[in-house]
């Protein structure tokens, strides 16, 4: 019977191992290093799915009307980071 458990547990064991090093993934790219086009596709990417993306380049605001449409986008489900945030403000209100 012990013999039973601790084939179990090894296997177990395994099994986790094997797991864990499946589910490691690529890191993301550092945010701030991002280029002045990598910086418009993440706002293509994060913005299009809901609305054309000339809806946002055809837009005028400074960073803070900006922070605040962002805000909004987020509380209406949009998937944007701080950092990501911080990016596509600072972006928007320089281009």
């Amino acid at each position: 019977m012990n013999k039973k458990w601790l084939l179990i547990s090894i296997l177990g064991l395994i099994l986790l191992v094997a797991i864990v090093a499946c589910s490691q993934s690529t890191p993301a790219p550092e945010l701030e290093s991002l280029t002045d086009e990598e910086v418009e596709e993440l706002i293509v990417d994060k913005c299009s799915g809901c609305h054309p993306s000339s809806r946002v380049f055809d837009a005028s605001y400074d960073a803070e009307g900006w922070s605040d449409v962002i805000d909004r986008m987020i509380d209406k489900g949009a998937d944007v980071s701080g950092e990501e945030k911080e990016l596509m403000v600072d972006w928007l209100a320089n281009r």
